[in-house]
């Protein structure tokens, strides 16, 4: 593979998509923006961790030419006020959002001679080149653009977002519309008046309405842990330097997406409800406690004016179950009604936050922690189609484990993926607590647990 003096994998041209938006304004960090940047920070020269690197393929009956692409490039920047801004540090050196009024945004192109394997190790390598990369986030826009270019033709390539910008479900609605602009003669409707922006967001958030909002979420955090502190890894079992003690691995599952559906249609509850109730119950077994405590992260896409908002809007909020005697069932029908209350009272800035698990720990030096996290990344809508009446256990002859590097370092972080037709549980922990031997276990028993109440009859 050739490589230029920059150790880029491939020759590549670069041309602008300009765009030109309705307005230029500054504002603070929204509440989830400020979450992202605390995460950036803290992670500090591998902040690239927190890149939203994906490649893609363009179908095969829209294959548009560069042109084409740049022209679309400069539609959505200027469509969206979340891809055309950057974060500097502002008065008293806090970082704001700054949408830019007008700009360019550097587009690579890579001409590739065929679409074959080699292809897909070219791909890898531009996802390794620029997703590792960190942004410029004073002055970057935070879209990096990879395009594959063969006889004048673009049929795919690699983009790298900045979370601060955007989460998965606006990705997933950004790519909604990208495709729909494609198909659609190259334009969409306008956005819907009453569509918020980042920066709307931000300005609300500060209203009454918002403060009453981050008050609610302050209050039931202190109710939970008033009186006691989150549930706690298990004890030690080794020893290993800081930078060893983690591990990431994924257990990729038909039998586990074919019984999930199952449960939530025949209890009345959620799909997230089902992974919370099984991940939870495992956890009580695990730790010995009848209480369980999670971070979950919430979509916050609750009000009309949030669904369609390409930016970043995921908080984690506080949950917690008491699952003493429970068994799967009832474990599942608990954790849904803890998770709607924990949804109901989200959202809050960092600051006050911060403030408040001070107040519950022993200080700003040792807040209260929750160690335990569950990022559920599926496409949320249900497809409304019915689970076929075929046990999952016959599926497990597909499942793969598999060990993957480590993105994030977290004490016990599942993140739940989907497909068409299976479920990808991702798991990294701390050996030091959870052995590599009992991540796999877990995995396997979460499975286990899903199929068998499937396919007992739930």
């Amino acid at each position: 593979m050739n490589a230029d003096h920059s150790g880029q994998p491939l020759p590549s041209r670069v041309r602008h998509a300009p765009f030109a938006g309705s307005r230029g304004i500054e504002a603070g960090l929204t509440w989830s923006q400020q979450e992202i940047w605390a995460l950036i920070e803290n992670a500090g020269p591998h902040d690239h961790i927190y890149n939203v690197v994906e490649e893609f393929r363009v179908p095969s009956d829209v294959r548009p030419t560069e042109a084409q692409c740049l022209e679309a490039l400069s539609f959505f920047l200027s469509r969206h006020e979340s891809l055309r801004s950057v974060f500097p540090r502002g008065e008293g050196g806090r970082v704001v959002q700054r949408v830019l009024p007008e700009g360019r945004l550097p587009v690579e192109f890579v001409d590739v001679v065929d679409t074959g394997t080699h292809t897909d190790e070219q791909v890898t390598a531009l996802k390794e080149f620029f997703g590792t990369r960190r942004f410029s986030f004073a002055d970057e826009l935070p879209l990096r653009l990879v395009l594959l270019v063969t006889k004048g033709q673009v049929w795919g390539g690699v983009y790298v977002f900045s979370h601060m910008a955007i989460d998965w479900h606006g990705l997933r609605h950004l790519a909604d519309e990208v495709t729909e602009y494609f198909r659609s003669g190259w334009t969409l409707p306008a956005l819907e008046p009453n569509t918020k922006t980042p920066v709307d967001l931000a300005v609300w958030q500060k209203s009454p309405a918002g403060i009453r909002k981050r008050d609610r979420t302050l209050g039931h955090v202190a109710s939970l842990f008033r009186d006691r502190t989150p549930l706690a890894l298990p004890p030690a079992v080794a020893d290993l330097p800081e930078g060893t003690a983690y591990r990431q691995a994924a257990l990729r599952s038909r039998a586990a997406h074919h019984a999930v559906a199952h449960i939530a249609d025949s209890t009345g509850t959620s799909a997230a409800a089902v992974i919370v109730g099984a991940t939870a119950l495992l956890l009580r077994d695990l730790t010995g406690s009848r209480h369980v405590d999670l971070h979950l992260t919430s979509s916050q896409r609750f009000g009309r004016e949030s669904r369609s908002m390409v930016a970043t809007l995921m908080q984690e909020t506080y949950f917690s179950v008491d699952l003493a005697d429970a068994d799967l069932r009832q474990a599942i029908k608990r954790s849904w009604l803890s998770a709607i209350t924990a949804f109901q009272n989200s959202g809050c800035d960092a600051d006050s936050m911060n403030r408040l698990l001070a107040e519950l720990g022993d200080g700003a030096d040792a807040p209260l922690w929750f160690p335990y996290c569950i990022n559920d990344r599926r496409n949320l809508p249900a497809d409304g189609t019915k689970p076929r009446d075929v046990p999952a256990a016959s599926m497990l002859a597909d499942t793969v484990l598999t060990v993957l590097p480590v993105t994030e370092e977290e004490p016990f972080y599942l993140v739940v993926d989907d497909g068409l037709d299976h479920l990808e549980f991702s798991l990294t922990c701390d050996i030091r607590h959870v052995t590599e031997a009992g991540m796999e276990s877990f995995l396997r028993e979460l499975e286990g647990s899903l199929i068998t109440l499937a396919d007992s009859g739930a």
